[in-house]
């Protein structure tokens, strides 16, 4: 076993150096003693992360000197061993660099020896002027003599010729020491030149070699014959089957180079037929032997051949099976030494050549019809409409796309129609009733959050194509849109050169519109003065003590299509004449999303109120209605004079009115707001005008203030309507009173005259009745008996 041991020889006192941030501010250190005779010492110390002044490069990395021992908390100075920029030469009419010291790591190693002091940069890069224009981690060294006076640039695997196979990754200075005698030893682990590598430890007196493994060069082919497959030519036959196909030969040969290689080398082959699809995509060819896309299998090859093959036969499926037929059909060869069976004979295993190639391809082709280039330009026009100029929020809002697609160039291989549509837009199908409209088959896709229409045009798309197809959808959900919607629409091609037609975008306009209607009635339309047997009372107490019932029912209808929010309704109620009462409200009574408040108290009088009757054939007669309903006067029995008299109008602007506001906070299509007003007509106030005929009149009103949409029309709805209820005197009812004794009188006398009429009737014989002869019995029965005789 071997010992390490370790002093500090002071711990109560230890000096601390401190470099950059970030910049591995002593990932290397060494002492400097630059006169060996003086006892004056230093220490270096290594930032391989630390940021310079040199212009233009990121993280270079330095060397810092730190006098010891310390004077201050800023003692560490840099070390100027390069100072300049990346290295350029001039190319074409421009300058590109050649070196790059940008995270080159310098002061990655650090070490002296008598006054000399050597720093490393391993990841420094060079290039020469090679076409690839690639990078190779070279590695260099700086060394500073003359107590840091002088210094030199070593960098033993950078090189100006343009090797093909680049610098290397030597990686010089990745270690680095000075021997006894003053000799610098640069340690390159990447080094291509020195395949074996000895590690020495001279303070145990021993070396160890480490052998480098035998490269294998391997230099591969891909024969494809032939390189363009014409479907038409069918030269195969399927195995087991008498289908024919198209076929191709696939030739891989392979030679090998080496020092120290073994006689025979074992390479593992795989090819990839239609590597370019990707995985579950459908493979346009396959092995004939066994209908695969991939094979593996065994190379052997001899060093002293001039190269080994092997044919395998690939044949193509029919085109009704893919779509894609122009782009090329790549065929991918992978190989790498087959470590299951390693030659015999040798110490060391062999490696693939790091810097040769493990993988090659080649193409073929399928033949189009697409000229003597075998390249297909198409030509493709594309226009479109719609059957309508705007949608409605609220309604169905059915739309068609009339589209007409062109090639008026040559064929458009795999070509579709894509029609992007909105989130507001449902996809329904194609049109199939218009004969002038193409059939075609189209699908409905969504990819990530676009949704899409795609349309089969054919593949290909043949020249002089001129189609047109209706496309439907149903679009809804207008209620967040914005102005108006679009559907993008282009068709696609796989083709190389102009694949795809000029887009459009078509824009369709996006408003509101409520067609909102008021309706109202009067229950009754009209009353007639005086009633029977009833008088006001001086002083009522129920609301039958004042007069009849008059109700009045308003509904607030939104036919739609769209809905109605924030809506002010407001009605003008008849309710004083002076100090004098005309309609006196009881209750007021709101159905649906309404709310309602008066000006005034209602009901001042605490007049005790029975229920409201239902009145469903009232409620049932507005929302039946599309009209406004007006209240006619239906013909009645009265005075001569009275039909000459015309009716004195009573209405907001001539007496006083109570005013009822109310707020509908939304109405939708088909949605109804009701307000009923449940009064009764002060009878005291009209028979004091004996035979005066009264119109009373309540007004409603409304206005439509918004819609809950982001889209605003503009015009919003309002109207406003007249309900009038007559009040008319009739004859008196005493006129109609007949006394009980003149009842029984009429009836008595209508039975005398019934009885005389009897009499009179007897006396003139209507009463005898003619009996018929008695031979007609005889005859009778004489006529049955010559029936029978007869049968």
């Amino acid at each position: 076993m071997a010992g390490i041991a370790a002093f500090n020889l002071d711990v109560e006192k230890p000096t601390v150096y401190s470099g950059p941030e970030g910049s591995y501010f002593g990932y290397s250190v060494d002492f400097h003693k630059p006169v060996p005779n003086r006892n004056t010492m230093s220490i270096l110390v290594g930032a391989p992360k630390a940021n310079t002044s040199q212009p233009g490069i990121v993280e270079g990395g330095a060397v810092y000197y730190c006098p010891w021992p310390a004077t201050d908390s800023d003692q560490c100075r840099q070390i100027p061993f390069d100072m300049t920029n990346n290295r350029m030469v001039r190319l074409n009419d421009g300058r590109i660099p050649i070196e790059f010291k940008s995270n080159q790591w310098f002061g990655a190693t650090v070490r002296t020896h008598k006054g000399k002091v050597v720093a490393c940069a391993p990841l420094y890069h060079w290039r020469t002027l090679k076409q690839d224009s690639e990078k190779d981690p070279v590695g260099t060294c700086y060394v500073a003599i003359q107590n840091f006076s002088a210094y030199a640039e070593y960098s033993p695997c950078r090189s100006s010729n343009p090797d093909p196979e680049g610098q290397g990754f030597c990686q010089a200075g990745f270690s680095v020491d000075f021997t006894k005698d003053g000799n610098l030893v640069v340690g390159g682990p990447g080094s291509f030149y020195w395949q074996d590598l000895i590690v020495g430890a001279f303070g145990a007196g021993k070396a160890v070699v480490y052998r480098a493994r035998p490269v294998v060069t391997v230099d591969a082919h891909l024969l494809l014959n032939p390189m363009i497959l014409n479907p038409e030519t069918k030269t195969c036959q399927l195995p087991n089957s008498e289908t024919s196909v198209t076929c191709l030969t696939v030739r891989v040969c392979a030679t090998v180079s080496g020092l120290g290689i073994p006689d025979t080398v074992a390479l593992h082959a795989e090819l990839h037929l239609d590597r370019l699809k990707q995985k579950g995509a459908i493979k346009r060819v396959l092995f004939l032997e066994n209908a695969q896309h991939q094979h593996t299998f065994q190379l052997l090859i001899e060093k002293t051949k001039a190269q080994e093959c092997q044919n395998f036969v690939v044949y193509l499926k029919d085109e009704t099976e893919f779509r894609d037929k122009l782009t090329p059909i790549s065929i991918g060869l992978n190989y790498s030494l087959d470590e299951a069976n390693p030659p015999g004979g040798l110490t060391l295993k062999p490696i693939l050549n790091y810097y040769g190639k493990s993988f090659i391809h080649e193409q073929v082709y399928i033949l189009v019809d697409c000229g003597e280039d075998n390249m297909c330009i198409p030509d493709l026009k594309l226009s479109a409409r719609m059957d309508r100029e705007q949608l409605i929020i609220g309604e169905d809002n059915p739309l068609m796309l009339t589209i007409n697609a062109q090639n008026q160039g040559e064929g458009a291989y795999e070509s579709e129609l894509h029609v992007l549509i909105p989130q507001e837009a449902d996809y329904i199908g194609v049109e199939r009733k218009n004969e002038a409209l193409r059939r075609l088959n189209c699908e409905y896709r969504m990819e990530n959050v676009t949704r899409i229409v795609v349309c089969d045009l054919g593949n290909p798309m043949v020249a002089g194509t001129n189609l047109s197809v209706g496309l439907r959808f149903a679009v809804q959900r207008l209620e967040e849109a914005g102005s108006d919607i679009k559907f993008d629409l282009q068709i696609k091609s796989s083709n190389k050169d102009n694949p795809r037609s000029n887009p459009i975008s078509l824009q369709i306009n996006i408003t509101a519109l409520a067609r909102v209607e008021i309706r109202g009635v009067s229950h009754p339309a009209q009353i007639f003065l005086p009633i029977h047997q009833w008088k006001p009372k001086e002083k009522p107490e129920k609301e039958q003590d004042i007069g009849p019932s008059v109700q009045h029912i308003y509904e607030l209808h939104n036919k739609g299509p769209s809905a109605i929010s924030n809506t002010f309704l407001e009605v003008g109620w008849p309710s004083h004449f002076r100090d004098e009462y005309l309609l006196y409200v009881l209750e007021i009574q709101t159905d649906g999303l309404i709310n309602c408040r008066t000006n005034t108290t209602i009901n001042q009088l605490n007049l005790e109120t029975s229920a409201l009757p239902d009145t469903p054939e009232l409620l049932g007669f507005l929302r039946n209605s599309s009209t406004v309903h007006s209240v006619r006067k239906r013909e009645v029995t009265v005075p001569e004079p009275l039909r000459q008299y015309n009716a004195k109008t009573l209405n907001c602007s001539n007496i006083s009115c109570l005013r009822i506001a109310c707020h509908v906070v939304r109405l939708d299509k088909g949605q109804s707001a009701v307000v009923t007003v449940k009064s009764r007509l002060w009878a005291h106030t009209f028979l004091q005008r004996k035979n005066d005929q009264y119109t009373l009149h309540s007004t409603v009103s409304f206005k439509v203030m918004d819609m809950p949409y982001r889209i605003k029309p503009e015009k919003l709805p309002h109207a406003s309507l007249a309900i009038k209820t007559l009040v008319l005197w009739a004859t008196p009812d005493v006129s109609f009173a007949i006394p009980l004794w003149v009842i029984i009188l009429a009836i008595l006398l209508g039975l005398l005259v019934l009885a005389i009429l009897t009499l009179v009737m007897w006396k003139c014989g209507f009463f005898d009745r003619a009996r018929p002869p008695k031979d007609d019995v005889s005859d009778q029965e004489q006529l049955t008996s010559e029936k029978s005789t007869d049968a």
